[in-house]
C-alpha cells in the first residue's frame, strides 16, 4: 500500500472538485496504479474510494503474483485489508483538520480578546490626558474590556480592515459615546502631539450591522446602558443582570467641540 501512497500525503485531501466532476464511474477507473489517488473527505463507502480500493488491490495481485494467486479469497483479503487502511487513513486526516480548525479558531479568539482589550485601554488611557474627562473614565472601567466591541479581520484591496461587531446587549447609545473616546485619541496623537509616535495608531475598523455572537455580559451596569429588547429576553433580570440606575453617557461639551473633526477610523 506504502508503495501506492505516499506518507506525506496521508493526512491530504489529495483529490479536488475537478477530479471527482471529471470522472464517470460507468466506464472508467478513478485513479491508476502510477497515478493512485483517495478522497479523503469521503467515506470508503463513496464510489471514488469503492473505485481506488480495487485499483490498489488489482496493483497489489499484479506486483505480487510470485507470492499471491489471483483467487477469489485472495482477491476479498487484499479488498478487506485495503477498504480498512484507507478507512484509517479518512479518520487521520479528520482527526488532523478537526485539529488545525480547533487551532484556528483558538488563535482567532484570543487575537480578538487582545485587539478587545488593547481598545479599552487606549481608550481609557487618553482620559489621563485630559482632567475634564474623569467622569467618564470611572464609567469606561466600570463597561470594562467586555463592554467593547470585537472585530474580524477582513482582507480588502489595500490591506487589512476590521469589521466592528457590537455586543447584542449593548444599548445603541452607547456606540457615539465610545466613538468619543478614539476621536480624542486620534487628535492627540496627530494634532496635540504629532512628534510622538510612540505606539500605533488605531486600527481601521469599518461599522457594520452585524453583532457578537458571544453570549458575554458585563453585569451591574446603568439599566440604559443596556439594550431594550435584550433585557426583555432575560428571565431574570434583578438576580442575573442586577442593573444599576440609569446615567447619563455624555462628554464634555467644550472638550468635545474642541477635538471633534471628520474621524476616518471607526471604533466602537
Amino acid at each position: 500500500m506504502k508503495g501506492l501512497i505516499h506518507e506525506d500525503d496521508w493526512l491530504k485531501e489529495v483529490i479536488n472538485e475537478h477530479d471527482l466532476n471529471n470522472w464517470n464511474p460507468e466506464i472508467e477507473a478513478c485513479c491508476t496504479a502510477q497515478q493512485f489517488k483517495l478522497h479523503l473527505v469521503g467515506t470508503t463507502c463513496h464510489p471514488w474510494n469503492i473505485s481506488a480500493t480495487r485499483v490498489f488491490a488489482d496493483h497489489f495481485l499484479t506486483t505480487h503474483a510470485d507470492k499471491y494467486p489471483d483467487v477469489w479469497g485472495v482477491h476479498g483479503m487484499v479488498l478487506r485489508k485495503t477498504r480498512a487502511y484507507i478507512k484509517s487513513l479518512i479518520r487521520s486526516f479528520n482527526q488532523n483538520r478537526h485539529g488545525d480548525d480547533l487551532k484556528r479558531a483558538t488563535k482567532q479568539a484570543k487575537n480578538q480578546r487582545e485587539r478587545k482589550t488593547n481598545l479599552y485601554h487606549r481608550r481609557r488611557d487618553i482620559t489621563f490626558e485630559y482632567p475634564q474627562m474623569a467622569p467618564q473614565q470611572q464609567m469606561l472601567e466600570v463597561l470594562g474590556v467586555d463592554g467593547m466591541s470585537s472585530d474580524e479581520e477582513e482582507k480588502v484591496e489595500d490591506g487589512i480592515q476590521y469589521q466592528i461587531l457590537t455586543p447584542r446587549w449593548r444599548a445603541p447609545m452607547l456606540t457615539p459615546w465610545l466613538r468619543m473616546f478614539d476621536a480624542i485619541y486620534r487628535h492627540h496623537r496627530l494634532e496635540d502631539n504629532a512628534s510622538d509616535m510612540r505606539g500605533s495608531l488605531p486600527r481601521r475598523r469599518v461599522a457594520t450591522s452585524s453583532e457578537s455572537t458571544s453570549k458575554r455580559f458585563v453585569p451591574g451596569l446603568p439599566i440604559n446602558a443596556y439594550r431594550t429588547d435584550w433585557l426583555e429576553g432575560q428571565l431574570d433580570i434583578a438576580n442575573v443582570v442586577h442593573p444599576a440606575p440609569g446615567a447619563k453617557y455624555t462628554h464634555d461639551p467644550q472638550l468635545a467641540q474642541y477635538v471633534l473633526t471628520p474621524c476616518h477610523i471607526l471604533s466602537s
